[in-house]
């Protein structure tokens, strides 16, 4: 909550600061871009200790911290700057995701991440929903200082929760972590999530919003937006893993997920109602949700406890390629060819995940 509370306003704020689609492109990006950086090492250094709760409580102070700079910020270029660390912050998901899967068994290991993601996309429906309104309400600078709260209070409960400590004795090797990054399952997820991180982040969390306010919406509608979508993924993930995937397989669930929002996507420039626009991307993000679960659960399913978090970091930092390298391409193209040119590149990546998923993911698997 504490991250995407001001996710609503921020692509038109950064537009508002900084005045080119460049700018919003570069602002977005920058929280993929410090995730590429520091996923993979803070997975490697949370299994080399044993440890994931310190990880955890440091991306909440973290949060924080880029809350308020983010409502401090004179010009776009401190967005740039404090948005960046929030991607910082984010990395601790990470060690969050490791920690929630180790009360489960291996094999359930789908079911854990379609319950944490589905929390997760709960936190972003309500805080996203809310963002918009308490902009309209209070003006562009409340949702940051809101922010600052909710990190402040998820420390506060993260502080009691207890994790049983695992002391690694193996040695740390880069010939041990190629063997963990060159593991076949674990590359194809990755790359095919790093495909459709590209396209969300030029659409639901950098281009969209933008497009939305061009046909009408107000700072309240964009919450209404976000809202709509979240609710949708938030649904759908919690079928993903629990329902979905183990009666059909991974292959056909992600598969279908990413042609539904390939379509969701390739439709939006001929879009100019705002009502239609919800309909459609909540059709998008319902596709979203099933397939991302399943995807995070194929990362670590079968890996040793001691290298989950490895390979955890390592499917986080590859996908947050994606999220880094969506919203500046999109940028770039947004100025050159308008917004239905960012839009049509998103269909375009969406449908490249969608051919991978059929003909690399697996169809199930026992363990």
């Amino acid at each position: 909550m504490a991250l995407y509370v001001y996710v609503p306003i921020l692509p038109p704020y950064a537009e508002l600061l900084g005045r080119s689609l460049t700018i919003v492109g570069l602002v977005v990006g920058s929280y993929g871009f410090t995730q590429v950086l520091f996923r993979f090492p803070i997975g490697i250094w949370s299994d080399k200790i044993g440890r994931r709760k310190p990880f955890v409580l440091s991306g909440f102070i973290l949060t924080l911290i880029s809350c308020i700079g983010l409502a401090l910020s004179p010009n776009a270029w401190f967005l740039l700057l404090f948005r960046g660390l929030s991607g910082v912050a984010a990395s601790m998901w990470v060690a969050f995701t490791v920690l929630y899967s180790s009360y489960f068994r291996d094999a359930q290991a789908a079911r854990a991440m379609s319950l944490i993601t589905f929390c997760t996309g709960f936190g972003q429906m309500v805080s996203t929903y809310s963002g918009g309104k308490i902009a309209d309400a209070y003006g562009w600078l409340a949702p940051f200082y809101v922010g600052a709260g909710l990190s402040v209070l998820g420390a506060g409960f993260m502080l009691p929760i207890s994790e049983k400590v695992s002391i690694n004795r193996a040695s740390f090797s880069f010939q041990r972590l190629f063997h963990v990054a060159s593991q076949r399952r674990l590359l194809t997820v990755s790359i095919i999530t790093a495909f459709s991180q590209f396209a969300v982040f030029i659409t639901t969390y950098g281009f969209l919003p933008i497009y939305a306010t061009r046909i009408g919406a107000s700072k309240g509608d964009l919450g209404l937006l976000m809202f709509i979508l979240h609710l949708c993924q938030t649904l759908s993930m919690l079928l993903a893993g629990t329902i979905v995937a183990p009666r059909i397989g991974y292959r056909a669930t992600v598969g279908i997920a990413y042609a539904t929002i390939t379509c969701a996507t390739f439709a939006i420039p001929y879009i100019q109602n705002l009502r239609l626009l919800f309909l459609t991307q909540g059709l998008g993000a319902l596709g979203r949700g099933l397939a991302y679960p399943v995807l995070m659960g194929l990362s670590i399913q079968g890996m040793p406890q001691e290298e989950k978090a490895t390979a955890m970091g390592f499917f986080q930092a590859v996908y947050a390629i994606g999220m880094f390298l969506g919203p500046a391409a999109g940028g770039f193209i947004g100025d050159a060819f308008g917004l239905s040119g960012v839009f049509f590149c998103a269909g375009i990546v969406y449908l490249i995940a969608t051919a991978l998923s059929i003909s690399m993911l697996p169809k199930q698997i026992d363990l």
